[in-house]
């Protein structure tokens, strides 16, 4: 840089006489010469700093720097979906670029389409005006939903002009829609298949909305309806029993078949096998001594559980059966834990069973609208559909339409036999019946709460009937001294059946089970007035003000004893720092409150109310404690918990006033009880 300094010549009152400064004397003044000297050599040094320069020469500007930028700077398409992508180009008029891909190909626009194969690969873009600059992104091609369908039943005989309930399962997709369409009969758009009048075998299919390839087929046989007399053989839900020569059959109203005896079964298709592992079992007359079964000894809940199977409890043809005998046969799962819990579809079942069905042997036939008698039941008390006060049932307008579940889907889950006489339900049939007695409980509650709506009434028989026979199949067992004491969260749900068959029958001893038969329903053992706990009156109120309290894990007696006190019973006396802990890291009481007994309750108490038998239930505790679990507050109380111990519940689903995030992505019209409870208890 060069400066240039003009020399100015200095004013000309700084050389007159009478121009005197603070520093110069009037007489003798050297500033003007300082004055000029200064600027003299100010101009000698900017000629100095000019010299080679002049004022028309500049330094040439550095050079351009070219830089390229990609967007976005990753991706995770799904293979065979496109990802656009741009860049930017900088320092140069020349934005051209070029593209280039691994794991799939990308147009000259930035257009990347991914491959087939899920890996992790890149997009790099390069600059036309500078091949050294480039930039790169990462790409994740991940791989594409597989679109699943799967049918329920897989395989169904039907005698002409019956009908059977078809469900249909469609994964790795939102669009859970399926059409139907079927050969030897008809079928609705709900499902719903009619055999026609040929015999012969055919099929129904359900095939993905979503994807059109994706299907599901089960196998349908039509069979002759057989003049009254005899048969060789039946079928019932992929089950064929055959006879040592013909004996006279007949159905019950639900489908189920007898034959009368005696009968010897010579063989029974799919075979039972003989050694480990033990598969397709039968078993004659439950429940068995030890609670134990016979069915299939691949037992596991996530460890071994083998020992709960025992071999001696099978039987094999040739088999003898008499009057009074029930004979329970069924087909093992290919796979163990394969198919999604009822009620709960992110668990898989615990059971290896995938069906049963159940061939009573009787001295004479009954009726044509005759209930099978209970499997427990060798007195083979029979009741009768012709029986049923169904005007008892309500007509209530479902309060959230869009919200409320098909009767067909509960038609599905009920109308083959529940088997209900292993403690840790290991017999249940996996392909309609929970595993887990909460589960129970929500299927029991919304079926119960279904057959309370205005569906017309002859849209409710079928269901209704199912229910029933549920609640007679339980009956029979309990008559016989097994039952389903509190145990956490595993005996839920049986109450209610019993009572829903007993009101409609007009049944007594239904009605009044629990008080002939004490100690024997989780729900009755697990709440209780705070004080009944013993000495009596000695508590007034829980810790929080609640009078209605959790019985704990074992619950307690009719008398108000605790089956297991401490740890296993009531606690909410107790103030949460001064509860019991499992293994030191459990409260075990609160966790099982809030997790898997409490939120099951509500929708069987609600459905009691609408039948208006609360007085039937005859046990007043569990009803204000499910009030309770709907309408306190449990925000504060929750806080003091973890004040005081540490542990948190206040995650939704874990929280009082509500069933819908228990059951949200769990069943479909989650929000059902709720929006019941909403319209019809508060």
């Amino acid at each position: 840089m060069c400066v240039v300094l003009t020399y100015m010549t200095a004013p000309e009152s700084l050389f007159r006489s009478d121009h005197v400064s603070p520093d110069c004397t009037e007489n003798r003044n050297p500033c003007p010469i300082i004055v000029v000297l200064l600027s003299v050599l100010l101009a000698i040094v900017g000629l100095a700093s000019c010299t080679g320069t002049t004022s028309s020469q500049k330094s040439n500007p550095d050079p351009a720097v070219v830089a390229i930028a990609i967007n976005p700077t990753s991706a995770s398409p799904p293979a065979g979906t496109t990802q656009p992508f741009s860049a930017s180009v900088t320092g140069t008029s020349n934005i051209g670029v070029t593209w280039s891909a691994s794991g799939g190909t990308i147009s000259s626009a930035g257009m990347y389409t991914a491959g087939n194969v899920a890996g992790n690969y890149s997009v790099t873009v390069t600059s036309a005006a500078d091949s050294s600059k480039s930039a790169t992104a990462t790409v994740t091609v991940t791989a594409t939903p597989t679109i699943s369908v799967a049918i329920n039943p897989t395989s169904e005989s039907l005698q002409a002009g019956n009908t059977q309930a078809f469900s249909a399962t469609v994964t790795g997709t939102a669009n859970t829609g399926v059409t139907w369409t079927a050969s030897g009969g008809t079928i609705s758009s709900a499902g719903l298949y009619t055999a026609g009048s040929t015999v012969g075998s055919y099929s129904v299919t359900a095939t993905s909305v979503a994807d059109a390839s994706k299907f599901a087929k089960a196998t349908v046989t039509i069979i002759a309806v057989p003049p009254p007399g005899t048969a060789s053989s039946i079928s019932r839900d992929g089950i064929t029993w055959t006879f040592s020569q013909a004996v006279p059959v007949g159905q019950f109203v639900t489908g189920d078949y007898f034959v009368i005896g005696p009968v010897t079964v010579t063989a029974i298709d799919p075979a039972p096998t003989i050694s480990s592992p033990y598969e397709n079992g039968s078993v004659v007359n439950l429940p068995s001594a030890n609670g134990k079964s016979g069915f299939d000894s691949r037992l596991n809940d996530g460890s071994d559980e083998s020992w709960w199977f025992d071999a001696s409890l099978r039987s094999y043809p040739p088999i003898t059966l008499k009057p009074g005998d029930s004979l329970v046969s069924s087909i093992s799962l290919a796979q163990i834990h394969s198919l999604p819990e009822v009620m709960r579809a992110s668990d898989m079942s615990v059971s290896p069973v995938a069906t049963v069905s159940v061939l009573t042997v009787l001295a004479t036939a009954p009726s044509s609208d005759a209930f099978r008698p209970s499997y427990c039941d060798r007195s083979q008390a029979i009741y009768h559909a012709d029986s049923l006060q169904r005007n008892l049932l309500p007509s209530l307008a479902p309060p959230n339409p869009a919200g409320t579940p098909p009767l067909s889907q509960f038609e599905t889950w009920y109308r083959r036999p529940w088997i209900d006489t292993n403690a840790f339900l290991f017999d249940a049939p996996a392909e309609y019946m929970p595993s887990y007695g909460q589960h129970i409980a929500f299927a029991d509650s919304y079926a119960a709460l279904l057959l309370t709506l205005n569906f017309p009434a002859d849209q409710k028989v079928n269901l209704t009937n199912y229910f029933v026979q549920y609640g007679i199949d339980l009956y029979g067992c309990v008559q016989t001294g097994y039952g389903w004491p509190a145990f956490g969260g595993h005996h839920s749900g049986r109450k209610l059946p019993i009572l829903f068959a007993g009101i409609l029958l007009n049944n007594n001893g239904m009605k009044n089970v629990s008080a002939t038969y004490p100690n024997q329903f989780g729900e009755d053992m697990q709440t209780l007035y705070i004080n009944q706990l013993p000495p009596a009156e000695t508590y007034q109120q829980a810790w929080q003000g609640a009078i209605v309290i959790y019985g704990g894990h074992y619950g307690v007696t009719a008398n108000g004893q605790p089956a297991s006190p401490g740890l296993y019973g009531p606690y909410e006396q107790l103030q949460p720092v001064n509860w019991p802990l499992l293994n030191g890291n459990e409260q075990l009481g609160e966790a099982y409150r809030r997790c898997c007994t409490s939120v099951s309750w509500v929708g069987e108490a609600l459905a009691i109310h609408l039948l208006n038998a609360e007085s039937v239930w005859n046990y007043p505790a569990f009803f204000d404690y499910a009030d309770r679990w709907m309408t306190e507050d449990d925000s504060q109380a929750i806080a003091e918990i973890k004040a005081q111990t540490g542990f948190d519940y206040s995650a939704n689903w874990d929280r009082q006033g509500q069933t819908r995030y228990w059951l949200q992505g769990e069943f479909p019209q989650y929000t059902f009880i709720d929006d019941m409870w909403s319209a019809y208890r508060q």
